[in-house]
């Protein structure tokens, strides 16, 4: 079940009576918690009705004391219970889920998993109150990005998603907030290009590592110095850390390409895990202008400017020297 499912079923009539829900993706939990407090209750009884409780300023026996008093005013009630992990003692929810006040839903919320070996636990999750939405790997971040595109009703080319992912990384709520920023400034409709992304979003459309990464497939020297040179000079912006560990990603990519060339397209995306099968293409047209002897070298260089970039080997180092010096390596492959 995914949180978009879960709402779902918090939303019908057929929803349990308590939900113990675990996830470290903060996004899951807020999203949740933001539709199921707006829409949950018709607004007139949710000052009445609605409690949301933090678990740093409760106990588990006064939620469930809250838990079962009946609705004032109304037919159902609805407590949240945020960062329950505060609360160390669960017990009374144990003989509260043996026996729930059906007018009112309880969701409790854990941002951090709590101990599976608790017979509290134990007890909950074989009652099937349990929920955990696991954070998500960058394999299905492409899938998020799109599902996020589709909700907010925003049209968006591959390569377009590619750069916002590249550049904001892989945080969903910075990620989400940045989709919402562009669905308010972008004419319904209307398809959201490189230009709108550089203008409410603030990412280069010719200076980033998406586009750096291009230029280093193709060899093109002058473009991989002149985007490292624009990206130096806006270190703060493009962090080297994070752009090495983008290239990192992308010349792996090529030495799996290089050593598993005769596979089809469908068999090596499955190793290389690409957001889109169409950037196959640019992976294949690279590992031709590249030997595996300067693939692997690449790789060295980029963990040498890691240590570098974290202060290692000498001190005081300058983002934007070290991107220079860094696009005049790879420019020697």
């Amino acid at each position: 079940m995914d949180v978009h499912e879960l709402i779902k079923e918090l939303l019908s009539p057929q929803h349990k009576a308590i939900y113990v829900i675990s996830s470290e993706e903060l996004f899951f939990i807020d999203k949740l918690v933001d539709t199921i407090q707006n829409q949950y209750l018709a607004k007139e009884f949710q000052e009445f009705n609605q409690s949301v409780i933090y678990g740093k300023d409760s106990n588990a026996k006064s939620i469930v004391d809250l838990a079962h008093e009946f609705p004032f005013f109304g037919e159902k009630k609805l407590i949240i219970v945020k960062e329950a992990q505060e609360i160390k003692e669960w017990d009374p929810l144990v003989a509260y889920a043996k026996q729930p006040l059906f007018s009112t839903l309880l969701v409790v919320c854990f941002s951090r998993k709590p101990d599976g070996r608790s017979s509290w636990v134990k007890q909950i999750k074989e009652m099937g109150f349990f929920v955990e939405f696991k954070a998500l790997s960058d394999y299905q971040l492409p899938a998020f990005v799109k599902s996020a595109i589709k909700e907010l009703q925003i049209e968006m080319d591959e390569e377009c998603q590619m750069l916002l992912m590249d550049s904001i990384g892989n945080d969903l709520s910075t990620i989400y907030n940045e989709l919402e920023k562009l669905k308010l400034n972008i004419v319904k409709g209307q398809k959201v290009s490189k230009e709108d992304i550089n203008r409410f979003i603030g990412i280069s459309k010719e200076f980033n590592v998406f586009e750096l990464q291009k230029a280093i497939s193709q060899k093109d020297h002058g473009k991989v110095f002149w985007i490292s040179r624009n990206m130096g000079q806006h270190a703060k912006s493009n962090p080297l850390i994070a752009t090495i560990g983008a290239l990192f990603n992308h010349f792996q990519r090529i030495w799996i390409t290089k050593v598993y060339q005769n596979m089809n397209d469908d068999e090596l995306n499955k190793i290389l895990k690409l957001p889109f099968k169409g950037f196959i293409k640019e992976y294949r047209e690279a590992a031709m202008k590249y030997s595996l002897a300067n693939i692997e070298k690449s790789i060295h260089i980029l963990k040498e400017y890691d240590l570098k970039s974290k202060g290692m080997y000498q001190r005081n180092n300058n983002e934007e020297d070290l991107y220079l010096e860094l696009a005049l390596m790879i420019n020697q492959l």
